[in-house]
């Protein structure tokens, strides 16, 4: 039951991807001015996961938890900072080109999103499904940020939306892989795994995603976030 649970929730979290692909193909105009309200709830769901679930599990099953967190954190850093930053020539640009390499990075995040999901379901069916939600709202609106990317670097719409799905199916890919790997894995290291999961988090909402809030100022945005929070919190209470 857990492998049917996990493969039904990866696939929801990898087609959240075409999903946001799709919003912005048919509501190009609406999506680009209202997507940073997904983006500030995305925020709340995914801090709220890493710090009331990922953490905590990966305390109790780990001493050395923290070094792993921090570690994911320098990871994306270095990961965002070499392949995705470095493709951009321009001194003060904000769409960077993405070249192959970067669709690389891309689809290197949405694998490592996989992976998260299929260590979460492997603690508790309510974490699984946190974590999940976590992907699928992040994810979301990253099919919209990484479609539009690929239009401003004049990329072939056909061939925009075939690279999205590619993106798309490396979150179920890494999620089963991940699952049926860590079957017979001592739980001490499947704490530092989650301890990486939640400093993946914590990257992306914090480096990610709070900064694009900071362009267009709204008390909205401020409620979205806490929504957010509440939204983990009560569904944590409800699943047990």
């Amino acid at each position: 039951m857990a492998i049917i649970n996990l493969i039904l929730y990866s696939f929801i979290a990898g087609l959240s991807t075409v999903f946001g692909v799709y919003l912005v193909r048919r509501f190009e105009s609406l999506v680009k001015k209202r997507i940073i309200f997904l983006v500030s709830f995305s925020i709340g769901v995914l801090l709220a996961t890493a710090f009331f679930h990922l953490l905590p599990e990966s305390v109790e099953l780990s001493q050395s938890w923290f070094y792993w967190a921090l570690g994911a954190v320098i990871a994306l850093y270095l990961m965002e900072h070499f392949i995705i930053l470095h493709s951009c020539q321009e001194e003060h640009c904000e769409v960077h080109s993405l070249g192959a390499t970067s669709l690389l990075g891309i689809g290197f995040h949405s694998l490592i999103d996989g992976i998260i999901i299929g260590l979460a379901f492997k603690i508790s069916f309510a974490v699984g499904v946190l974590s999940s939600l976590a992907v699928i709202f992040h994810e979301t609106a990253e099919g919209v940020f990484v479609y539009t990317f690929l239009l401003y670097d004049e990329t072939d719409r056909k061939k925009a939306l075939f690279y999205s799905w590619l993106v798309a199916l490396a979150t179920p890919f890494g999620a089963i892989i991940t699952f049926l790997i860590l079957d017979q894995v001592p739980r001490f290291i499947l704490g530092w795994f989650l301890a990486a999961a939640a400093g993946s988090f914590i990257y992306i909402g914090a480096s990610d995603l709070i900064p694009a809030t900071h362009k267009e100022y709204s008390f909205l945005n401020i409620f979205l976030v806490l929504l957010g929070i509440a939204f983990v919190l009560g569904i944590g209470r409800f699943l047990g």
